[in-house]
């Protein structure tokens, strides 16, 4: 069992993760990631097909006709062919009759010299056929990279919801205590009643600001189970994120170089760059179309008859001819190779400006996420400065109320602003994480970033 089976809760039970697991997790259960994984495979097959075409193939008959008076037509015959890539189609046949008894043999080899007489024309469909296998295991690269940072989304975003649950809470309870003092303060006669409005109205918002966080917190934690697609866990499983966001590591890589990395990683590239070296294939194969059929051949053959079956084969062998020559076969018109090889440079330029295209919107993502991730590395730091201060000011005006000086108004504004800035900076570490997330999938490096890449 694997260490990410392990993890795995029975139905129902709590179940805390850390982010790996998480991801391990989703990678094992998956479904449409397991339908991916096949997608390889199977094109491996394709590759096979092709190359059998090579493979020798032996034919053999036999028959007995009825009756037997002459002329008989009895007997039985084998044949042995081989082609192979360079055009070059040999093959060699045995007979044997036994009314009257005779054995017959016929060895012959054929080179196609101009349509069928080019070693990387034939083998195109081959190189093709790999080519697709390629395509396809850039495409699960992809398809799991999606996968990857969709659960590390859901990941982060559950564990935003339950922060801010508990930003809530602890802001529900403040704002309960400013009514308690206020209302004391109001007993003894140092405020007025009509004060104890703002501190109600802050008690109010705040439970109304609870009941929408905990609806976040299950709204992502159903969310965060589907990534996971754990078969034995019920939905009304409680997922306990482990791990917690850490302050940017540094600055980011120069943007060069993660175009570099996006121009030598990114799946989409390099499955639209096979696609047009297929493309260039398929022009090769069809122009090979266009030429005439011209093959040379030679033949050896013989037949022999005796009376017995074993000395027909020295009669055939001194009976045996030569046969040697040159055979045409020419399309008049030839439109269905000329439309061919037509479909396939248009194919081929349709690859191309596919191709330029894709690069310029990969620069583009690439170029956009890096600036997203950088002005939320700095979003981290000012949010965190933004509520230390924010603090001091909510602790100054308090005493500043408890002095006389002030009103329950100025203290619940000063509660609200706080409460702003810590949603804000709990959303600030969370946001880079998620652009870093984004960043790393659109350069095509997030599996290896994230230490997973001998789990494809």
């Amino acid at each position: 069992m694997s260490a990410a089976a392990q993890s795995a809760p029975s139905a129902d039970a709590p179940l805390e993760l850390s982010l790996r697991e998480a991801v391990l997790l989703a990678l094992e259960h998956n479904p449409s990631l397991k339908a991916q994984r096949l997608g390889p495979e199977i094109r491996r097959t394709a590759v096979q097909e092709e190359l059998g075409l090579l493979d020798p193939q032996l034919t053999a008959a036999a028959a007995h006709t009825w009756p037997t008076a002459p002329p008989a037509d009895s007997g039985a015959e084998a044949e042995l062919t081989l082609s192979l890539p360079n055009g070059t189609s040999l093959s060699a046949s045995l007979g044997t009759g036994w009314d009257p008894v005779s054995s017959s043999y016929d060895v012959q080899v054929t080179q196609s010299l101009l349509d069928g007489g080019r070693l990387p024309a034939n083998l195109a469909r081959v190189r093709q056929a790999r080519l697709d296998v390629q395509a396809s295991q850039h495409e699960l690269r992809g398809f799991t990279a999606s996968l990857v940072a969709g659960v590390q989304q859901a990941y982060w975003e559950h564990y935003l919801a339950l922060r801010q649950r508990e930003i809530y809470r602890e802001s529900l309870a403040l704002a309960e205590r400013q009514l308690e003092e206020s209302r004391i303060r109001v007993q003894v006669g140092q405020i007025a009643p009509s004060e104890l409005a703002a501190p109600r109205a802050e008690v109010v918002s705040r439970q109304e600001a609870l009941r929408e966080g905990e609806k976040r917190v299950e709204t992502s934690r159903l969310v965060l189970l589907l990534r996971l697609h754990l078969p034995e866990t019920g939905l009304d499983t409680t997922v306990r994120p482990a791990d917690s966001p850490g302050a940017p590591a540094g600055p980011l890589d120069e943007l060069s170089r993660h175009l570099a990395l996006a121009s030598s990683r990114r799946p989409e590239l390099l499955q639209a760059r096979l696609e047009l070296e297929r493309g260039e294939l398929e022009v090769m194969r069809t122009r090979s179309g266009l030429l005439p059929r011209l093959d040379a051949f030679i033949a050896l053959g013989g037949t022999g008859y005796a009376a017995a079956f074993g000395d027909t084969f020295a009669d055939a062998a001194q009976d045996s001819s030569l046969n040697a020559g040159l055979s045409l076969e020419l399309a008049l018109g030839n439109r269905g190779a000329k439309a061919r090889a037509e479909r396939a440079r248009l194919g081929r330029a349709q690859a191309e400006e596919s191709l330029r295209a894709l690069e310029r919107t990969v620069e583009v993502d690439v170029r956009s996420a890096w600036l997203e991730a950088s002005f939320a590395a700095g979003r981290v730091s000012s949010s965190a400065e933004l509520r230390a201060l924010l603090e001091q000011t909510l602790a100054a005006e308090t005493e500043k109320f408890r002095g006389g000086s002030s009103t329950t108004f100025l203290v619940a504004q000063a509660q609200r602003d706080l409460l702003a800035s810590q949603l804000s900076e709990a959303q600030a570490a969370v946001g880079y994480l998620l652009a870093v997330v984004n960043l790393y999938r659109l350069e095509g490096s997030l599996l290896e970033r994230s230490g997973i890449e001998e789990e494809l």
